[in-house]
């Protein structure tokens, strides 16, 4: 867990996507790119990067929290 709370801390628009996903609970990835003041490919890249380490995971078109991510976001905004 340490590992991943370094992965996403280490990185603001890391962190911002997953705090995004908590507050909104689902996005496509537009939304969250129109959300973060990020540019769409950033996003993507930080999407596949979550979903490499099962902190989101996509249904259909938009991207949620997996549990993981739930219990993560949750640390991470604690710190």
């Amino acid at each position: 867990m340490e590992d991943l709370i370094g992965f996403v801390s280490g990185n603001k628009n890391r962190q911002k996507l997953l705090t995004l996903l908590g507050s909104k609970h689902s996005l496509d990835a537009g939304k969250m790119a129109k959300n973060m003041h990020v540019a769409s490919p950033s996003v993507d890249k930080i999407v596949e990067e979550l979903i490499d380490k099962e902190l989101i995971e996509q249904e259909c078109d938009v991207y949620k929290l997996t549990e993981l991510g739930e219990t993560l976001e949750r640390k991470v905004h604690n710190i």
